[in-house]
């Protein structure tokens, strides 16, 4: 039994129209379970997000923050590792106007050092935790992170000042970048929809 021109030509319409209907079935069923192999940001995930209670201030209340703990005395590395927080900022492009570099401190900025800091980059903002509570709150998602908490001291808060994303020392700026990129994207879509 042959099956002619004409039904032959039946059925690959049938399977034109068909196939992907099947295959949406097919992925939404419990038959498919797809899991990604691994997670793609390349900082420390906090779960669940913490608020770090970092007051709402003037000109930064509703951006994402890049928050880094300002170390003191800030020797050459901490400089040019600061530097490098200021080029993510500048590749945000159209975003840098959603995004914030925020330098956390238990006590105000040498005032060398700060002119450095500003010279660098002037859209720096500094913030003294001279209670120390933000600072004793991160500390606190640092051990639960690594058996090194000292090794974090950059941060990805989210406009509700929620601590998303956790980076070790070691980590590259590029790499922070790339996360933060993807936040953005996501956040620019879910305002959008």
């Amino acid at each position: 039994m042959s099956l002619s021109r004409q039904q032959l030509t039946l059925l690959g319409i049938f399977a034109l129209f068909l196939g992907p209907v099947l295959l949406v079935m097919l992925m939404r069923s419990s038959w498919w379970q797809y899991q990604p192999s691994g997670m793609q940001n390349n900082g420390h995930l906090v779960q669940p997000p913490v608020s770090l209670g970092l007051g709402q201030t003037q000109g930064i209340d509703t951006k994402w923050l890049i928050l880094h703990v300002l170390e003191q005395p800030c020797d050459q590395e901490c400089i040019d590792y600061i530097t490098a927080l200021r080029q993510i900022h500048r590749a945000a492009g159209r975003n840098s106007d959603h995004l914030a570099i925020v330098l956390l401190s238990a006590t105000e900025a040498e005032p060398a050092l700060r002119a450095t800091l500003e010279a660098i980059y002037p859209q720096f903002n500094f913030v003294v935790d001279s209670e120390n509570t933000l600072l004793d709150t991160l500390a606190s998602i640092n051990t639960a992170i690594t058996a090194e908490p000292a090794d974090i001291v950059t941060y990805i808060l989210d406009p509700m000042r929620n601590v998303v994303l956790a980076y070790l020392t070691s980590t590259s700026p590029a790499d922070i970048h790339k996360d933060l990129k993807r936040l953005l994207k996501w956040s620019d879509q879910e305002g959008n929809s």
